[in-house]
C-alpha cells in the first residue's frame, strides 16, 4: 500500500513540527488515538480504536522517529497491530512554510497482514488517505486554537509526557 498527499496548513512551520512530535497533540490529533506515550527521544505506544469498514477494532501502535531534520523534514517507520492483523510502514513528511502558512507533504509504504490484508488495496489506501487527511484537519484546529508549541534546544520538540 502506498500513500502520498499534500496539505496546506493556516500555521507556522515550527508549531507544525512540534506538534507532530508531541504526544499530548497526537492524542487529539491522530482519529481514534485513545492513550500515546513518549517511550524516548524517538519511540510512540500508542492505543487507536477503529470503526471504520474492514478495521473495527483497538490496535497496539509503536512509532519510531528514525530522521528529522526539525522544522522542514521527518521519517518514521510504524506498526499497528490488533486481532485483525496488522500494518507495518515507513512514511516521511516535508514542511514548508510560505506567508506564515506550512505546506504538510507526506508520502508512507506500508505492508498489510493478517485478516486486513484482504481489504481491496485502491479501498485500503483511500482509508489512509482519509484517516491523515482527517488528523491533519485536526492539527490545523488544534494549532487555530493554542499558542505555538516551542521547538526545544537539539532540535527535539517540547511537549510533556503522554500517560500510559
Amino acid at each position: 500500500m502506498n500513500v502520498q498527499g499534500s496539505r496546506t496548513l493556516d500555521a507556522p512551520r515550527a508549531a507544525v513540527f512540534a506538534a507532530i512530535c508531541d504526544p499530548n497533540a497526537l492524542l487529539g490529533i491522530i482519529p481514534g488515538c485513545r492513550e500515546i506515550e513518549r517511550v524516548d527521544d524517538v519511540e510512540y505506544r500508542g492505543r487507536i480504536s477503529l470503526r471504520l469498514p474492514g478495521m473495527v477494532g483497538t490496535y497496539r501502535t509503536v512509532v519510531r522517529l528514525v530522521e528529522t531534520e526539525p522544522p522542514a523534514f521527518g521519517r518514521l517507520d510504524g506498526e499497528v497491530v490488533g486481532a485483525l492483523g496488522s500494518i507495518t510502514g515507513t512514511a516521511s513528511f516535508r514542511l514548508a512554510e510560505r506567508d506564515g502558512r506550512t505546506t504538510v507533504d507526506y508520502e508512507g509504504q506500508a505492508v498489510i497482514g493478517g485478516p486486513l490484508a484482504r481489504l481491496d488495496t485502491r479501498f485500503a489506501e483511500g482509508l489512509a488517505r482519509s484517516l491523515i487527511d482527517q488528523g491533519l484537519g485536526n492539527l490545523e484546529v488544534r494549532l487555530q486554537g493554542e499558542p505555538a508549541i516551542e521547538v526545544a534546544g537539539r532540535g527535539r520538540p517540547a511537549g510533556r509526557e503522554g500517560s500510559r
